[in-house]
């Protein structure tokens, strides 16, 4: 009686506390693509030989609910959440010896903008890769989900100099890619440092210092200059002014939450972004209320199974 007491028990635990089966945002499932959190829109960023076996969408959306964990979005997938990246199905998977898909730290690349989403984010063309590309080290104000104070400016300005072309990519760091799968680089626009130039206009109002850069030095000085001339949003009285010296888990949080969505063209489709937001939290919160039924539910029933084995 009481070994299937145990066996009930156990069974409980793992109903009621199963081991999490979504994939992490920042890992790949084994097609070389995870899903996005936010509208379950399935981003295939490094597509593996068993993704190259689809030839087209339709059998990918198979494969991915075949062999991606996260179900409650793998029962929503449709083609028209499959998110390529600019990647063509059916053919060869990109391999370390592919010169047009490998990037490495510390060299400089010609890139192609394709779209420029906001201050400290645009999407390039590298190599034949379309990268959706995070500026090292600067940090300008929200300017898609929710509009800051001189975010608008931030991305005109950014935009407007991106647009004069004649653009390269340099790497830096100690790695290629945040957990976003976003490449992080410096932006030169000829022979200008685009971050440089965003700081000297009084455009970013932080940094993100988590590792050692190469012009680390020349965008703190911009900043300096920036403050000294009252530019951008340093020509407001103190008391308006940004708080720069915001730590560094504050500013994680912050580009966490931003990033991800291109900047909405009109209001229409900025009330779409905002709504996904608000629905994405009050997703967040019914998960965290159900999670916690679970967990009364299960931890009931484990100490009334093991009252009646005590008998």
């Amino acid at each position: 009686m009481r070994k299937l007491a145990n066996l009930l028990a156990a069974a409980l635990f793992i109903l009621f506390f199963p081991t999490s089966s979504f994939a992490h945002p920042g890992t790949l499932d084994e097609l070389g693509g995870h899903f996005r959190n936010s509208d379950c829109v399935y981003l295939l960023h490094e597509p593996t030989a068993l993704a190259m076996q689809a030839k087209n969408k339709a059998e990918l959306v198979q494969l991915v609910k075949k062999y991606n964990s996260n179900a409650k979005c793998t029962r929503q997938l449709t083609v028209d959440k499959i998110d390529l990246e600019g990647h063509t199905l059916g053919g060869v998977p990109a391999t370390k010896s592919s010169s047009s898909a490998t990037l490495r730290l510390g060299k400089k690349y010609p890139a192609t903008l394709v779209e420029c989403i906001d201050g400290d984010t645009a999407k390039f063309i590298v190599n034949g890769r379309e990268y959706t590309t995070r500026f090292l080290f600067i940090d300008t104000p929200e300017s898609t989900i929710e509009v800051e104070p001189y975010g608008k400016e931030a991305s005109r300005f950014t935009c407007s100099l991106l647009k004069q072309g004649n653009i390269t990519l340099e790497t830096d760091g100690s790695t290629l890619f945040d957990k976003y799968h976003r490449l992080l680089a410096w932006v030169w626009v000829g022979d200008k440092l685009l971050q440089e130039e965003v700081t000297k206009a009084g455009l970013v109002e932080d940094f993100y210092d988590y590792g050692d850069y190469k012009y680390e030095g020349r965008i703190r000085d911009a900043m300096a200059e920036a403050k000294r001339n009252g530019a951008g949003m340093y020509g407001r009285s103190s008391a308006q002014k940004p708080d720069s010296s915001r730590q560094q888990q504050t500013t994680e949080e912050k580009t966490e939450s931003k990033k991800t969505t291109p900047a909405p063209n009109s209001p229409a489709q900025e009330n779409e972004a905002q709504h996904d937001d608000q629905q994405k939290q009050h997703d967040a919160e019914s998960d965290k209320t159900n999670s916690f039924l679970y967990l009364l539910i299960g931890a009931v029933a484990i100490i009334i199974i093991y009252a009646f084995a005590r008998k």
